[in-house]
């Protein structure tokens, strides 16, 4: 039973409160958030129980009680752990999203660049900045890829500009404060957070972090934490360098271009084999080890990895078109190229894990505007899901078996016989069906004790 699954599985957060009562109604809220249809509203969340209208505690209990959302997410890597301890090395996975908002009471919002503008022009949304992490469990099965399970969401707002008649001094803090709380700034205190997390779970192997081009500076390879590496794309007209023979000087002979590299017929090309798209596919890259990037790594050995636009025919066309090429700068110089590239295809299930939030958990949906509310409501209900799809490996195995809803008859037989995951709207279904068939609401009484979930035998 999923239900029951994720209520054992929650019970790791008892620690990070200091009452029970506020325990169980974080708890009650999260659950009605998981399963409420429609705008998922704290006031949907009790509506799903009938408690509208008479419990105003349960409005407060993300801005008055006291507990801590970080250690919601140190018991989701708990649960996590176990899939992790043979693995040689652990792969994490960081990015920003943008949760789009309209109250002006909301002092962390501010204005966005819009992902979804078009290329000709870019769009501003009103919303919050956040910061988000996933950890990618191995595949569990042949045929299947690496599962993404959020491991930190943290609400990252850029400091405010001061108006232009402010004095000298307000502008020399805003700069100093866009050093220190800015999208990578942030982006690498949370990977020592992370390494310290990994670390207190026994998780003691190396770590490689995957970013996108926005996390690919200075800051980041020159703020990593030990035992963790980085791999993430950069543009096509970097400079780099080989390293100086002798004597103090750093830099040696200039290299082409990236984007020349990959049209030079003199550096071979390689092949191997990635999980990409549903299956196993070629891939053509090529690789230079021990270069330097002055405006990015400085001194430090990094390595090139260019991989080749694959062709494809879509749909009904005669000709054949080609993706653009990756050009990939890694801090890990020993790891196979096969395992690098794989993990930053894998990336992508971060941009996966956001559409499920936002579309199907109603993530940045709830109508909170405390400063105490913001940083505890949006992170619990992403850890909340993160169990939800632990959950689901531990009682029903990896792939979509039985015990989900029937597909309808226009669904391909491969998605039919369970040969692959299950989606964001099977683990809600099949949550909505356990918690309308397993559990009953006592009538609301004068005490929290009055609504005690009681799951059947």
């Amino acid at each position: 039973m999923l239900l029951r699954t994720w209520l054992a599985m929650a019970g790791c957060w008892r620690s990070a409160f200091a009452q029970d009562r506020s325990f169980l109604r974080v708890l009650w809220i999260l659950l009605g958030l998981l399963t409420a249809r429609g705008r998922g509203t704290v006031t949907s969340a009790l509506a799903m129980f009938g408690l509208t209208g008479r419990w105003s505690a349960d409005f407060r209990a993300f801005s008055r009680s006291n507990w801590d959302s970080h250690a919601c997410f140190q018991g989701v890597l708990h649960q996590a752990a176990p899939y992790l301890r043979d693995q040689r090395q652990i792969v994490i996975s960081l990015d920003d999203t943008g949760l789009p908002k309209r109250s002006r009471l909301i002092k962390a919002c501010s204005w966005l660049r819009d992902p979804l503008g078009p290329k000709f022009q870019t769009n501003f949304i009103w919303g919050l900045r956040c910061l988000h992490a996933i950890v990618h469990l191995p595949p569990q099965q042949p045929g299947l890829g690496a599962t993404g399970i959020s491991v930190a969401f943290e609400l990252a707002p850029p400091p405010k500009k001061p108006k232009p008649k402010a004095p000298p001094e307000a502008f020399a803090g805003y700069q100093a404060a866009r050093k220190i709380l800015g999208l990578t700034a942030r982006g690498v205190a949370l990977l020592h957070t992370l390494r310290a997390d990994c670390d207190a779970e026994g998780l003691c192997q190396p770590i490689l972090a995957v970013g996108d081009g926005g996390y690919t500076n200075k800051t980041t390879l020159q703020g990593l934490p030990e035992r963790m590496e980085f791999i993430g794309r950069v543009r096509k007209d970097i400079k780099l360098f080989l390293p100086a023979g002798q004597g103090r000087k750093v830099y040696g002979e200039r290299l082409p271009t990236p984007e020349a590299l990959r049209l030079d017929v003199t550096l071979l090309e390689q092949f191997t084999t990635c999980f990409y798209g549903g299956r196993e596919r070629e891939v053509r890259f090529k690789e230079l080890a021990g270069i330097l990037w002055q405006g990015g790594g400085q001194r430090r050995r990094l390595r090139l990895i260019i991989v080749m636009p694959t062709p494809y025919r879509p749909p009904g066309a005669r000709k054949l078109k080609y993706d653009r090429p990756a050009f990939l700068i890694t801090t890990d110089l020993i790891t196979s190229a096969q395992a690098l590239i794989q993990a930053y295809l894998d990336r992508w299930e971060i941009e996966v894990l956001h559409r499920e939030l936002k579309t199907h958990v109603g993530l940045g949906q709830a109508q909170v505007w405390s400063d105490k509310s913001l940083p505890r409501l949006h992170p619990a209900l992403v850890a909340a899901y993160a169990l939800l799809k632990l959950a689901a490996m531990k009682a029903f195995g990896p792939t979509r078996t039985a015990d989900y809803h029937e597909l309808p008859a226009w669904r391909s037989h491969r998605d039919r016989d369970g040969l692959r995951r299950p989606s964001a709207h099977d683990l809600l279904t099949r949550l909505r069906a356990d918690l309308a068939i397993q559990i009953h609401t006592k009538p609301p009484g004068d005490g929290l004790h009055s609504r005690e979930i009681h799951i059947a035998a």
